[in-house]
């Protein structure tokens, strides 16, 4: 029988990238190249090599722009070079968030072709992707973030003008035939803002991580991981201040602290030290392999996201994982964690001293008690993400 044609178009591609990019490696991997014959481009230079035993892998040239602007031209003038690969597609599949204008440039060259778009944030409606909790996805979203995130006021100008650039964004969803929200707060958020996506937009979890048989070693000593970096959207400064609300109140903790950080975050980080006993360990930039393995050491995740998380990954992860997430109650977060042990460790966004608390709660819990919650996290969200039912789900998307 003849397999139909399936063309994954992604900027980035697994082990480059975050959650949106892991999602998609297992989605063609576990999901399309079983049914279909799988093709993808992305300007990632050396993907993970497991992929290549699948599909058919095209590094290309103009993806590897930083600036999506630019990026966005570059399409344009690449459209003859990209239509062989469209001809020769039955189905589009694009899950990268800045190549949304591919759905224009497919179907203005095979009005047949099918185009799957899956959001993994809000292209859509902000240049930045970023939906700040509280606030309307706006041209002020988008200057707050990029100001907050970057502190560079010329960033946040272009981001500005970017902000009407990208209604090229939101005009490339017409042309899409499935768009694939990944939770039902973030469907929500689109439809409220873009209606015409009602009738075509479905909601369908991400696929739950492949996760190494790690057995659960908790540190002698307490300790909490944070591995959002110096990024102000996953709530660094709000991680800063209950942990230092936590350490005030004669907690005995150390803080593991994981991502891309800023030089001023190394002095900060260097002057609590000399101030609390060392207690904070910046780690940097970590393999997603390494950070899974902090996991099972640690007490608890700390995720303080300021932003509407659609589905994050690294809550996921934590509860397969058996170690307890405290997180913000914003985006996806609820529906991951919702009727366990971690419901009650969600704090309001914005308020440290009760993320303080929920640290504490955490602290109060023997290594008995904090083992066997864990297990019973790690129950539940395997029976919730089935990995099954994603796998059922997306292969209706496609037409299976």
């Amino acid at each position: 029988m003849h397999k139909q044609r399936v063309l994954v178009v992604t900027k980035f591609f697994w082990t480059e990238g975050g959650g949106g990019e892991l999602a998609t490696y297992l989605i063609a991997k576990d999901v399309l190249s079983k049914y279909f014959r799988v093709t993808i481009i992305s300007g990632t230079k050396e993907p993970t090599a497991d992929v290549l035993k699948h599909c058919r892998y095209v590094w290309w040239h103009p993806f590897t722009e930083k600036y999506k602007p630019v990026e966005w031209l570059k399409l344009i003038e690449s459209t003859k070079q990209f239509t062989k690969f469209i001809e020769q597609a039955d189905i589009v599949y694009i899950p990268s968030h800045t190549l949304l204008p591919l759905a224009i440039i497919a179907k203005r060259i095979k009005p047949d072709v099918k185009v799957v778009v899956h959001l993994h944030n809000y292209q859509p409606l902000t240049y930045t992707s970023v939906v700040l909790t509280g606030r309307r996805p706006d041209v002020a979203t988008d200057l707050m973030v990029e100001r907050c995130e970057h502190e560079s006021s010329l960033r946040a100008v272009f981001a500005g003008m970017g902000h009407y650039i990208n209604l090229a964004s939101r005009f490339a969803l017409h042309y899409a035939d499935k768009v694939v929200c990944v939770s039902r707060r973030q469907h929500e958020i689109l439809t409220e803002n873009l209606p015409m996506l009602k009738s075509k937009a479905i909601v369908v979890y991400n696929p739950p991580p492949q996760l190494p048989n790690v057995e659960k070693r908790l540190d002698p000593e307490p300790t909490i991981l944070y591995v959002g970096g110096g990024s102000y959207i996953k709530g660094f400064h709000f991680f800063m201040q209950a942990a230092l609300n936590a350490l005030k109140r004669g907690k005995h903790a150390s803080f593991l602290l994981a991502g891309e950080f800023r030089r001023e975050h190394g002095v900060l980080v260097r002057k609590l030290n000399e101030a609390f006993g060392k207690r904070f360990r910046l780690l940097g930039r970590l393999s997603h392999e390494d950070v899974l393995k902090l996991y099972s050491r640690s007490y608890a995740v700390l995720v303080p996201s300021v932003c509407e998380e659609p589905l994050p990954y690294v809550v996921l992860e934590a509860m397969f994982m058996g170690t307890l997430p405290i997180a913000s109650k914003v985006g996806g977060i609820p529906e991951i964690v919702g009727g366990t042990y971690a419901e009650r460790l969600q704090f309001t966004l914005g308020c440290p001293e009760e993320m303080a608390d929920k640290i504490e709660m955490v602290l109060s819990l023997s290594r008995d008690q904090l083992v066997d919650v864990g297990s019973k996290l790690r129950e539940v969200t395997l029976k919730r993400f089935n990995n099954e039912e994603v796998k059922r789900r997306l292969l209706e998307v496609f037409g299976v």
